[in-house]
């Protein structure tokens, strides 16, 4: 039998795209699936519709916050731990999808069990549900075939070469994942501190533990509309915090590196050390831009003593293996 999808929908105050959401679902050719409902205290007519779509067969939970949480991925969560399906699915309330979505994007969960992500691409569609673009456009900047077609490759390969340089997988609407692989992480990695990178950092983690499987027929619709994450992002946040988060994200990455035991982890931490002192390098340059000279200076220092403190450990490795030989 296929395996059961866990297709968990967080919502708040997407009332003028939830019915295109749920129906977008339940029309799935894939029909081994359970939907679990959540709201975080929505005050437009959200859990109105959602009662009245928690009565379908589909529906196994439907759960509504008395108060906001604060973070989407608060809810990711609690839907993870109300799930019985071997494939979590989050299904944001303000996307949709191909009804062939979940039959062609679980595939690979089935022929290689070390698969514990998979993904497709996504177009971008407006407020109205109308194809704008492809977010082809936004890996095009790796300048790789890689995601011209189908893959599977190896998790790590694909932090080194692609993610932890952007989000390749911009849009949790087009991911599946290995529950088990998911718990046998642990819930608290899903991060809920990052403003807006808590899904790319965790999977991020998740992908150290296995391969990605990549479908690339567009077969999610990622809505950018003034409530978007992503819109609020770029009309609430300047340049300096953004690099801020970005700085933050990647330090988050190397903490966690740091934690585990793995053989292929060496070559990640190594780029994104520098990645880190490139993005601190361009942060400075924008402070100095804006006259905050103190703050650049300090940050100048900070990288220019990495320097110092890495050329000093290497000459005294290089001393004491002279010595010995």
């Amino acid at each position: 039998m296929n395996p059961k999808v866990s297709i968990i929908i967080p919502n708040y105050n997407h009332e003028h795209f939830l019915e295109q959401r749920l129906q977008s679902i339940f029309y799935q050719t894939y029909k081994n699936f359970e939907v679990i409902l959540l709201d975080d205290c929505s005050t437009d007519n959200s859990q109105a519709i959602l009662l009245e779509y928690a009565k379908h067969p589909k529906i196994s939970h439907c759960v509504f916050n008395k108060t906001n949480s604060g973070s989407t991925f608060v809810q990711w969560r609690k839907g993870i731990e109300l799930a019985k399906g071997e494939i979590i699915w989050i299904a944001e309330s303000d996307d949709f999808c191909d009804d062939q979505f979940l039959e062609t994007v679980i595939k690979p969960f089935g022929n290689d069990i070390e698969v514990v992500l998979a993904y497709c691409q996504s177009n971008k569609v407006n407020v109205n549900g109308e194809v704008t673009g492809n977010w082809k456009n936004y890996t095009d900047y790796f300048k790789s075939p890689l995601f011209d077609s189908d893959f599977i490759i190896d998790g790590a390969i694909f932090i080194q070469k692609y993610l932890i340089y952007k989000n390749t997988i911009p849009n949790a609407s087009a991911v599946l994942m290995r529950k088990s692989k998911v718990l046998e992480l642990g819930l608290d990695e899903i991060n809920s501190n990052l403003k807006y990178c808590g899904d790319w950092l965790f999977y991020f983690k998740l992908l150290l533990t296995g391969k990605v499987a990549f479908t690339s027929k567009s077969l999610n619709n990622f809505r950018y509309h003034s409530q978007s994450v992503i819109a609020y992002a770029n009309e609430k946040e300047n340049k300096i915090e953004l690099l801020n988060i970005d700085i933050q994200l990647r330090d988050e990455m190397q903490h966690f590196l740091n934690k585990i035991n793995k053989l292929k982890k060496r070559l990640i931490s190594e780029k994104l050390k520098k990645l880190i002192k490139e993005l601190k390098y361009e942060k400075s340059l924008l402070l100095l831009s804006n006259k905050k000279f103190k703050e650049a200076i300090t940050l100048i220092f900070s990288i220019l003593f990495y320097f110092i403190r890495r050329y000093k450990l290497k000459n005294l490795f290089l001393k004491l293996k002279s010595k010995v030989t």
